[in-house]
């Protein structure tokens, strides 16, 4: 699960660190500032600006659900790590799964089966809102086969 802030109309990956309100970015963007490790490198591809709670929009965590075989399935796990030889891992919890679907037991009631992203059939984005913001209603937007593959480079990337 990843956690986002919208901050002037655009999203950013965010942390909250000491009490601060962090938004990071890839890219060097105003007032972003070079992210300098405990070791005190300098990350030219690395960026962080600390914002006031008021100016964020809305802090969330993202989930997913993998559409497969006409079934909503969570993903074991979903991020640049996870998404390798254009391959995803789903789990359940339904034996019927093990038994007809090729799924494999991964520990008692999780079946987990790798599955090729051509082969998902769409996927839901599902936005909560947290902290301040945990009181807004969640959202969830669904990406059809053909918007999967720019979903997919983001964790990539």
């Amino acid at each position: 699960m990843s956690i986002y802030a919208d901050y002037k109309g655009k999203r950013y990956p965010f942390v909250m660190k000491e009490g601060k309100y962090r938004l990071r970015s890839r890219v060097k963007e105003m007032d972003f500032e070079e992210i300098i490790d405990l070791e005190g490198k300098r990350h030219k591809d690395k960026f962080v600006k600390e914002v006031r709670i008021e100016d964020i929009d809305v802090i969330y965590e993202i989930q997913y659900k993998i559409i497969y075989q006409g079934k909503e399935y969570s993903p074991f796990t979903i991020g640049e790590l996870i998404i390798e030889n254009d391959k995803i891992t789903i789990f359940s919890k339904d034996y019927e799964d093990y038994e007809k679907n090729g799924f494999h037991k991964k520990e008692q009631f999780v079946f987990v089966k790798e599955i090729a992203i051509n082969n998902i059939e769409g996927i839901i984005e599902i936005k909560k809102p947290i902290l301040d913001f945990k009181g807004l209603p969640e959202e969830k937007k669904y990406l059809s086969k053909n918007s999967i593959s720019h979903c997919i480079n983001t964790f990539k990337n």
